[in-house]
């Protein structure tokens, strides 16, 4: 006699069936393993976004902890202290001769060779001194220099 299918409606749903699974080792075994990985995966992605979160509100928390260090320090500081004033200006005394030697003897080159006033490209001639002490020039308030180096 020949087996007579049920209705469609019935076939639809035969995979929710646990009999069809258990009659069917392979894919129940394939089942499984889907199950599996998609766990893993989901349970994987939400660890990583607890982590990042954790890790995102310890550096807040790190930020805010340096700004009131930083506004606690200048609250402390002494504006005008006449050793301190003197030690920035030899700072920028020293920075302004060595900028006019590197612009007189190597403009251009990656460094200024002192003793033979000479440029050498050892960094394979991106102007390296060039590029490196913009940021200096611009926080020492040598505007003219810094606008050349520009």
């Amino acid at each position: 006699m020949a087996r007579i299918r049920s209705s469609s409606s019935s076939s639809k749903f035969r995979y929710c069936n646990p009999s069809y699974y258990l009659k069917r080792p392979k894919r129940l075994a394939l089942l499984l393993i889907v199950f599996v990985s998609a766990t893993f995966f989901v349970w994987d992605r939400q660890t990583l976004v607890r982590e990042h979160e954790v890790e995102v509100s310890n550096l807040t928390d790190e930020v805010h902890r340096l700004r009131d260090m930083l506004e606690e320090l200048k609250s402390k500081a002494v504006p005008n202290d006449p050793v301190e004033m003197q030690r920035r200006e030899k700072v920028k005394e020293a920075m302004v001769h060595a900028w006019s030697s590197y612009e007189r003897y190597a403009w251009g080159n990656d460094e200024l060779q002192p003793q033979s006033k000479d440029g050498v490209n050892s960094f394979g001639g991106l102007g390296a001194t060039l590029i490196d002490s913009l940021d200096t020039l611009y926080i020492m308030g040598l505007d003219e220099q810094f606008q050349r180096a520009r």
